[in-house]
């Protein structure tokens, strides 16, 4: 396999610049996860690693071979696209044939890969099938499996499940990620899913318009989000972002004061804030619950039941939107007033730029 390192990489179409600046290494065997909202540029910064778009500035290597003008067959690359992209009138073995038999590999070689993938994807069964005689999974692990037979350095997958449904959608996670372990491969993700991005990667490259806004471990960025377009972004259901005042600070605890009406002592930066800043406060679900005495009130939207758990979306009276989990015990009742407790746990807050000011365990001070 193979590492990919972007160095200053951009992308400009006339004179919109969609890729700015972007340097990043990812080593080799390593899974990386590209996460973004739409048009944030991490198809097009996957296309560019696989050699389907020009680079507009900066180098890209892999194995430490600069391939900016190298063709993307050249690359030692395989890429698997959202939408299969095989031919209809061939079965399974011919399909993840075709792309050896054009370039004269030996006969005994290609059934001997096929073999292996075949095995590696559980696609016995499918190999003498056509595509339309196949589920949208079987046909995505023929295109997976296409794939493995051209045996590369670095696989790219573009949003490979966003057209299954949800269970198949759980499942085919489930065997890109036996797949990684198996073949201790290096891969390159792209999904605006964040839960595809939290479940799978070594590491997610968070995106916004072209730039990176923080690379970490899963855990990490949902830990330590630098801002809040990060912290809500990952995360499901996403973190409450209250608008606050800082009422006092005393050393690294700052007092807060929500639009909701709660008052409550969040760690921050020592020197980060001062009495008066607005600031905003986020709060994961997981902190919010119903209680007889909560420091926040709301009116109860909509309840969503999840067997162990149930969601609570409410409205506070200066119309920000929360999300609280109830586990056991009744739901209110939707339409009805509901006082919501803040439990211990990080409570992060964001400056007026939304940088992240939040103090954490362990963080120097």
């Amino acid at each position: 396999m193979a590492e990919v390192s972007l160095q200053g990489v951009s992308k400009n179409f006339g004179a919109i610049n969609v890729i700015r600046d972007v340097s990043l290494k990812i080593a080799d065997g390593e899974f990386v996860v590209f996460v973004g909202p739409s048009g944030c540029g991490k198809s097009t910064l996957l296309r560019m690693i696989a050699g389907f778009e020009t680079i507009s500035g900066g180098d890209i290597l892999i194995g430490e071979k600069r391939v900016n003008d190298i063709a993307a067959r050249d690359r030692g690359v395989a890429m698997v696209f959202q939408n299969y992209a095989l031919y209809p009138h061939m079965t399974a073995r011919e399909n993840m044939a075709f792309g050896l038999r054009n370039i004269g590999t030996p006969k005994s070689q290609i059934a001997e890969r096929i073999a292996k993938a075949s095995s590696i994807l559980q696609l016995d069964p499918y190999l003498d099938r056509k595509p339309k005689a196949m589920s949208g999974g079987q046909r995505q692990r023929v295109a997976i499996g296409r794939a493995i037979m051209r045996e590369p350095g670095v696989f790219l997958f573009d949003e490979p499940l966003s057209n299954l449904d949800a269970a198949l959608r759980v499942s085919m996670r489930t065997e890109i990620a036996k797949l990684h372990h198996r073949l201790s491969a290096t891969m390159i993700y792209v999904t605006h899913d964040q839960t595809e991005a939290m479940t799978m990667a070594d590491r997610i490259v968070v995106l916004r318009a072209g730039q990176i806004e923080q690379v970490g471990a899963p855990i990490e960025l949902y830990e330590r989000p630098v801002n809040s377009f990060v912290a809500g972004f990952l995360g499901a259901p996403r973190i409450n972002l209250l608008p606050a005042t800082v009422d006092a600070v005393n050393g690294e605890a700052a007092e807060l004061s929500c639009a909701g009406g709660a008052r409550l002592t969040a760690q921050v930066l020592a020197g980060s804030t001062k009495p008066g800043d607005k600031v905003t406060l986020g709060l994961r679900p997981e902190l919010l619950a119903p209680a007889d005495d909560g420091a926040l009130q709301g009116i109860v939207d909509v309840i969503e039941q999840l067997g162990s758990m149930q969601l609570i979306y409410a409205t506070l009276a200066d119309g920000t939107s929360i999300v609280a989990e109830q586990r056991g015990g009744s739901a209110p009742t939707i339409g009805s007033p509901c006082l919501f407790a803040i439990a211990q746990g990080t409570r992060h807050v964001f400056d007026t730029n939304t940088v992240s000011i939040t103090r954490h365990p362990g963080d120097k001070a």
